[in-house]
């Protein structure tokens, strides 16, 4: 009984042993042999019929290794993708834009990672609080809610990741929408019928609804994951404006013959949540 268990022993070992491991490449290509290493640039691995060759592959043209043990080996893409790197980092951000109230407003952001080179951001800005530089006393609001895709180099080398989960150059698609009212005028002239000229005025509260789907480019540092700066500018299509150019409430969109909408900002703040 002993012997008939020894022998089965060996037979399973046997068969552990000899047991081809797969190398399945990014193009699909599967590759029967015989695994002897994984480094951090390289798998190395022998054919059964030549054991003394020993062959490598670059581990960027490998997509997992399926052991003849039946353990399955995902081989990361890129380090930049590796959550792992930003265990200790935080994922949150709050925002001020820094010089909206020059313009009339006061602006908060929040931001959230998604992960290693997503994120999406949503502003809430009060118009009205700050300079009144058009002199219409505009009250409103706006929002806006984007979603950001942060740049990667042109090529890689070992290892290599963000410095931090929310730093970096961006482009993020962004809609918008303002509701305010305002200081209007309007101006009447003419001649009468002695060819003598006359100009009347005449104002009221006026409203107005804005809507913009712009396409927007910055770049965003942090510093000591404690306080960052967001530099951006963005340009797309926008609808509302009518006849009332370029009120700067948060963005600008001109008037409905040429709907180009506008927006740009210097954001301050502060990150948190790990």
């Amino acid at each position: 009984m002993k012997s008939t268990l020894l022998l089965a022993f060996l037979f399973i070992l046997t068969l552990a042993a000899t047991a081809q491991d797969k190398i399945i490449k990014n193009n699909a290509e599967i590759l029967n042999c015989k695994v002897t290493e994984i480094g951090a640039n390289e798998v190395k691995y022998y054919y059964a019929e030549s054991p003394k060759l020993i062959f490598g592959i670059d581990k960027a043209l490998v997509d997992r290794i399926e052991f003849g043990t039946g353990e399955v080996i995902e081989i990361e893409e890129n380090s930049f993708r590796n959550p792992e790197y930003y265990v200790n980092q935080s994922k949150n951000a709050l925002k001020i834009n820094f010089l909206s109230p020059l313009f009339g407003t006061t602006e908060f952001v929040y931001e959230k990672s998604l992960k290693p080179g997503r994120s999406w951001e949503t502003a809430l800005g009060i118009v009205g609080l700050g300079n009144d530089i058009d002199d219409i006393d505009p009250r409103g609001i706006y929002g806006k809610f984007a979603y950001k895709f942060m740049r990667t180099p042109d090529y890689y080398m070992n290892k290599m990741h963000y410095s931090h989960i929310l730093k970096g150059g961006y482009i993020a698609p962004e809609i918008a929408f303002r509701y305010m009212s305002f200081d209007g005028y309007s101006y009447n002239y003419y001649y009468d019928s002695s060819g003598y000229y006359h100009g009347s005025s005449s104002s009221g509260r006026e409203s107005q609804v804005t809507l913009a789907i712009m396409l927007k480019f910055g770049k965003q540092w942090v510093f000591d994951d404690a306080f960052l700066v967001d530099l951006y500018w963005g340009v797309g299509y926008g609808v509302g404006a009518h006849d009332y150019d370029g009120l700067p409430y948060g963005f600008i969109v001109a008037p409905d013959d040429f709907p180009i909408a506008l927006t740009s900002g210097l954001r301050i703040g502060w990150v948190f949540g790990k």
